[in-house]
Order: C-alpha cells, then sequence, then structure tokens
C-alpha cells in the first residue's frame, strides 16, 4: 500500500495547502493529515486560536477532502510524522510512505541525520519518500502550488479583507463560514453586501 503523510499548522488551511492534499490523495491509497490544534499568536499578526481552526477542519475542511484522505487531530505534526514512521520502521510494514512539504520544510524537518536514526531500516529499502525531493518544481509554491501563503492570509483577516482571504481559500470551501469562525464576525461587515447587491439585481430582472 501506497501511504501519504501530511505534517500541517494551517492557520489557516489555504488553497496552497488543498492542491497537496489533492496531488497526495491521487498518488497514494490513504492519506494521513497530522494537524495542529494549538493557538497561534506572533507580535503584529492577526492571532487563529486552535479550537476555532479545529471548528473550520470539523465543519468545512473535511467536507471537501477526498476520500481516502483521513485526519489526525493534536501534537506536533511532524513530529507525530516521524512517530508513524518509527513504527512503521519497527513494524517491519512493506508498505510505502510519502512524506509531503514544500522543499524548505522537508529539507529543514527531515535532515539525512535524523532519517538513519528513527527509521533507517524502511528509508533505506527506499520504503520513505519525499514528494518534494522527488518533484520538487510540483510542490513549490507559485510554481506547482497556488501563491498563496499562511502569512498572506493572515495579513487579509488582519485588514479585515474578506475578499482577498476568499481568494486565498479552497474553491470548494465555504470561505464565508470560515471567516466567521476565525474573525468572530460577517465577512460582509460595515460593507456593501454582494450578496444582497446580487438578490436584488435576480428580483429587477423577475420583474421586468
Amino acid at each position: 500500500m501506497k501511504i501519504g503523510l501530511f505534517p500541517l499548522a494551517a492557520k489557516p488551511y489555504h488553497a496552497g495547502h488543498h492542491a497537496m492534499v489533492e496531488a497526495a490523495a491521487s498518488e497514494n491509497d490513504r492519506v494521513i493529515l497530522f494537524v495542529s490544534t494549538s493557538d497561534r499568536k506572533r507580535k503584529g499578526e492577526f492571532p487563529i486560536l486552535g479550537s476555532d481552526m479545529s471548528r473550520v477542519w470539523k465543519e468545512e475542511i473535511e467536507k471537501i477532502l477526498p476520500g481516502n484522505v483521513e485526519v489526525r487531530y493534536g501534537g506536533s505534526p511532524v513530529r507525530n510524522v516521524y512517530a508513524e514512521l518509527e513504527a512503521a520502521n519497527n513494524g517491519n510494514s512493506q508498505d510505502t510512505y510519502t512524506v509531503y512539504s514544500d522543499p524548505v520544510d522537508t529539507a529543514n524537518n527531515y535532515p539525512e541525520k535524523y532519517r538513519q536514526k528513527n527509521f533507517a531500516d524502511l528509508y533505506g529499502k527506499g520504503q520513505v519518500l519525499f514528494a518534494a525531493e522527488e518533484n520538487p518544481q510540483a510542490y513549490t509554491r507559485g510554481e506547482g502550488t497556488p501563491n498563496v501563503s499562511g502569512t498572506k492570509m493572515r495579513s487579509a483577516m488582519q485588514q479585515c479583507d474578506f475578499e482577498a482571504f476568499k481568494d486565498g481559500m479552497p474553491a470548494d470551501l465555504n470561505a464565508e463560514s470560515a471567516y466567521k469562525i476565525l474573525c468572530g464576525k460577517d465577512p460582509y461587515e460595515g460593507q456593501k453586501d454582494p450578496r444582497n447587491e446580487a438578490i436584488l439585481r435576480a428580483y429587477i430582472r423577475s420583474v421586468l
């Protein structure tokens, strides 16, 4: 069996993450997402609570995930990938595992010495692969995946710019619901609501 492993802080989850999830789902029989539920609070950035992001995952993101993808919540996502590979290594698994992240995170989080220390047998037999090493361009932001970053998304939230937030979200995800949960307010609060304009135009067309 081919199994994909994808650690995600995802504060928030965006179109770049989703493109990688869909790629992993198409390349593997089974995909496990390891998702952080911790808060993200940085000076000068919009804070994202783990409890809010968990709601978005369970109420919206899980609805649009491919059928062979499962989500595991809590703990350190990268540490959980190591734990999964260590267990497979110690259990003499016959499966092949591919770890998903961009080239920079792959290099930082999975150096050669840790591969040899934690899952050497499995790795040595070619049963642990790294997607960003097999095909770097496909997993580089702005090349193989959408040019969206968590920094850009949090900036849009900080500025109450729902349209920019929506543009960075997966097309099938309910961006309005996600924005309400994460920002605590209606996306068009204090602004001209295009939803009302659409209703008005439809009403005028029906009358005419």
